[in-house]
């Protein structure tokens, strides 16, 4: 797997709104940048939208623009294998499609964007947000969430962090296929029995991951294969 850093350059900021944002403006602007970094951002975001908790210092938060990869077929696969990447470093399990996990606790995740380039042409872009060194996470997440530091007792520091994980991504193979992820993604995979919140608003409880990388699931009794579901933890299951 290439690197972000193949055809580009890391950039460093003391603070931005999102990392994510700020990847799209220097892909629109055909500028050549590979990772943004931040030691601070003010709207962050993860999946559905929802906003990253992220304190000056205490979080690793970056996008990495993946050049290399316009128009590729399967561009989830590229944030999947970002995962791994992080969780191989973390020592952390993987839950479908982009969380890293401590003994059922989020520490992590990842998040994968089609963003247009100065052609218009789609350009995955992978923003990755790690908890590093929070001793303390506000009420609401405090029975899902945790870090590095509570983990492990260490302190840690975020760009050190973001170039190791940088530096396993060419480890991987190409990733054009599930195959292509498969043995290195299972290394780490704990979703099966994991429960996930549908579309629909139905829950289900995780098999696996199937063909494509899709999620496949226990609905009501019955098997189905998704590509978008929630995972669900702590305090946030209702069954």
């Amino acid at each position: 797997m290439k690197s972000p850093l193949d055809m580009g350059i890391w950039v460093s900021f003391d603070e931005v709104s999102s990392t994510q944002t700020v990847a799209a403006e220097h892909l629109l602007r055909d500028e050549p940048v590979g990772v943004i970094f931040a030691r601070h951002q003010n709207a962050g975001k993860g999946r559905f939208s929802r906003v990253w908790v992220s304190s000056e210092g205490d979080s690793l938060t970056m996008s990495l623009i993946f050049r290399d990869y316009v128009n590729h077929p399967a561009p989830h696969l590229i944030g999947m294998g970002v995962a791994t990447a992080a969780a191989a470093v973390l020592h952390c399990e993987l839950q479908w499609p982009n969380d890293l996990v401590f003994e059922g606790k989020k520490v992590g995740g990842v998040l994968t964007e089609l963003l247009p380039n100065e052609k218009g042409q789609s350009t995955p872009v992978v923003g990755v947000g790690i908890n590093l060194n929070q001793k303390h996470f506000p009420l609401e997440i405090a029975d899902r969430a945790t870090s590095l530091a509570i983990y492990s007792g260490g302190v840690y520091e975020p760009e050190a962090m973001g170039r190791a994980i940088l530096d396993r991504l060419p480890k991987l193979p190409e990733l054009l296929t599930w195959a292509d992820l498969k043995p290195v993604w299972m290394l780490f995979d704990h979703t099966p029995g994991k429960s996930y919140r549908m579309a629909d608003g139905n829950e289900g409880v995780a098999l696996g991951v199937g063909p494509e990388g899709a999620l496949i699931c226990a609905v009501n009794g019955e098997s189905t294969s998704v590509m978008a579901a929630e995972a669900i933890f702590g305090a946030q299951s209702t069954s």
